[in-house]
């Protein structure tokens, strides 16, 4: 088999766990996610939309043309140049329904010299305060606009009498709108929040899953995920009382939730950490198929939670940890004709450029592969992973190209 072809049907496949390419003339057209469970609408988990009309392969890669998500503009020329093969990955509506924690911890105090809970003298700012300020200015970040934005609550009973039925957190208190518009409804809801229970972490994802599947439904060509925001590790121990009690929340409780969520439902689970108690989230994210917890712990905390928010945002949205395809049988991959672009709303081109190792990354946009010697998966440096956060952009992976060396 000729092996530029093997290689553009490789990645047309192969790559749909972290995102759905379009091929038209070589592969039919597919969407899949890792364990080849395609959401409702048809999206894979990497937020692309196969694009039907794009011509696909050498030189015919059309960006946006179906007019949902990315844009009008083109794909680098690669093939013009050299002969290589542009793929272009697409980014669909991205909708992200918060799973808010306002358990009693959230008062902690965050106030030089002050005591450590809200209600002793000195304080101003809680870590509530911090985190709805940050969520705030998350949610009217003109990069945001076009993402549909809901809210859940967890943590509003009184200690003692936390519940643990999932039918408590399947109501949202915002239903999932779309920015700038949903914004006003999101952060008065946010604004009339108390610090109040303990951390029923499990239920309230299942009820988050629950609405979110339900939300899947009634939308087309949607990516929806969960975001878990939360200051603390899943536990009521009042109203459990040693283990007897009504309600006894727990670590594996909840990262049975995201895994059943993600493998019988389709959609992921992102975690977001803010506090000291923090041990184990990562559990949760991997379960829910986010590789990753964002943890907040210490430092200027509603900065670090905006840098995080920007960073999930944009790991949903386009993926910044990209799989590598299986070579086809008795062929290679050429590791050293492999390149990334990245194209803005507005077309303008951002090649991003190959270094050794993630250390190499510094303040400068580029991409590296995981291990240099027996490479997996491409992975973008954090700038290049802020980049691609915002709306309206097209990612291209081409294969054919000597590989730009930064």
């Amino acid at each position: 088999m000729n092996l530029k072809k093997s290689l553009r049907t490789s990645l047309a496949l192969g790559l749909g766990c972290s995102l759905a390419w379009a091929c038209a003339e070589e592969v039919p057209v597919v969407v899949q996610d890792n364990d080849d469970r395609a959401g409702a609408g048809g999206l894979g988990a990497g937020g692309f939309l196969v694009d039907d009309d794009a011509p696909g392969g050498a030189g015919g890669a059309t960006a946006g043309a179906s007019g949902v998500g990315g844009n009008r503009c083109g794909p680098p020329d690669d093939s013009a140049t050299c002969g290589g093969n542009v793929f272009v990955g697409k980014s669909v509506p991205l909708d992200i329904y918060i799973m808010f924690d306002q358990s009693a911890s959230m008062c902690a105090c965050l106030d030089a010299g002050a005591g450590q809970l809200c209600l002793e003298s000195g304080c101003n700012t809680t870590r509530l305060d911090a985190v709805r300020d940050a969520i705030g200015e998350f949610l009217n970040d003109p990069n945001s606009a076009g993402i549909g934005v809901g809210l859940g609550l967890f943590g509003q009973q009184d200690i003692g009498q936390t519940s643990c039925d999932v039918a408590t957190y399947g109501a949202p208190a915002v239903e999932v709108g779309a920015l700038p518009d949903q914004a006003n409804a999101l952060t008065t809801a946010l604004s009339g929040l108390a610090p109040t229970g303990e951390t029923p972490t499990g239920p309230a994802l299942r009820g988050a899953c629950d609405y979110a599947r339900d939300y899947r439904a009634t939308t087309e060509q949607h990516q929806v995920v969960l975001l878990l925001l939360t200051d603390g590790r899943p536990e009521a121990p009042t109203t459990c009382r040693g283990g007897q009690g009504t309600c006894c929340p727990s670590l594996d409780d909840a990262v049975a939730a995201a895994e059943q969520c993600r493998n019988e439902v389709g959609i992921r689970t992102f975690v977001l950490g803010v506090g000291p108690l923090l041990d184990n989230l990562e559990q949760i994210a991997v379960a829910g198929g986010t590789e990753q917890a964002y943890l907040v712990n210490g430092g200027d905390v509603g900065t670090e939670v905006v840098r995080a928010l920007n960073r999930i945002r944009g790991s949903a949205a386009i993926p910044c940890d990209l799989a590598l395809p299986e070579a086809p049988l008795g062929d290679a991959l050429a590791l050293d004709e492999v390149n990334l672009e990245y194209e803005g709303a507005e077309c303008a081109r951002t090649p991003f450029s190959s270094v050794p190792t993630a250390a190499d990354c510094a303040d400068e946009d580029g991409w590296y592969y995981d291990n240099p010697d027996s490479p997996s998966r491409i992975q973008l440096c954090p700038r290049s992973c802020d980049r691609v956060s915002g709306p309206g952009g097209n990612l291209y992976y081409s294969v054919g190209c000597a590989t730009r060396i930064r």
